[in-house]
């Protein structure tokens, strides 16, 4: 990489030309980027300390099969997989831990009798809105110096972020932006 003159960053200061090229191509790129790890980093801190403090309880990605299974209603395991992107042989661990624990139930398919339906039981659905309500008690203590102004605008650019991180991480990992950003060259075809 080099400066606007042309000349390569000192050693040591690499990172620090590269943010500053960053954030001129889009004023706080770099800010943004490193909330988002930061953030990252914090989640697993949580989740870490949440784990050791765990005695019979569930993983946060058990819970999402649960609470998918809720939300999306009686489902086979394989579409409540694809539902929650994972593959079915890690899903079907999982469900069978729900199933032993009765907070899931499997139900013959009226459909297809040989195949089963994942369905919540009212055991599981007692912990899935027992969990909701600790987490919106969470979150009100997160944001409880914010008005309710600030927290509006938060959530609708979180959900902008969230919906333009999702589509920009999908196309790079079709390879199309990647070559773009590995030769500085816009894409053939694009506006830039």
């Amino acid at each position: 990489m080099t400066d606007q003159a042309g000349a390569a960053p000192l050693a040591g200061q690499g990172e620090e030309a590269f943010r500053a090229e960053a954030d001129g191509r889009g004023a706080g790129v770099a800010s943004v980027a490193d909330s988002v790890i930061d953030l990252l980093r914090t989640v697993r801190r949580s989740k870490a300390r949440m784990l050791a403090t765990a005695s019979d309880d569930i993983d946060s990605a058990t819970q999402m099969v649960l609470r998918t299974a809720a939300i999306e209603g009686p489902m086979r395991a394989s579409a409540l997989a694809a539902s929650v992107q994972s593959d079915l042989s890690t899903v079907s661990r999982q469900v069978a831990g729900l199933v032993a624990r009765g907070l899931l139930e499997r139900r013959a398919d009226p459909v297809d009798g040989r195949a089963s339906l994942l369905v919540v039981t009212d055991a599981g659905q007692a912990m899935i809105d027992e969990r909701e309500r600790a987490r919106i008690t969470f979150f009100e203590q997160v944001l409880s110096g914010w008005s309710p102004e600030e927290r509006g605008q938060f959530a609708r650019l979180l959900e902008r972020f969230t919906a333009a991180y999702d589509t920009t991480h999908t196309h790079w990992m079709t390879g199309a932006a990647r070559h773009s950003a590995r030769t500085g060259d816009p894409e053939e075809g694009s506006t830039e």
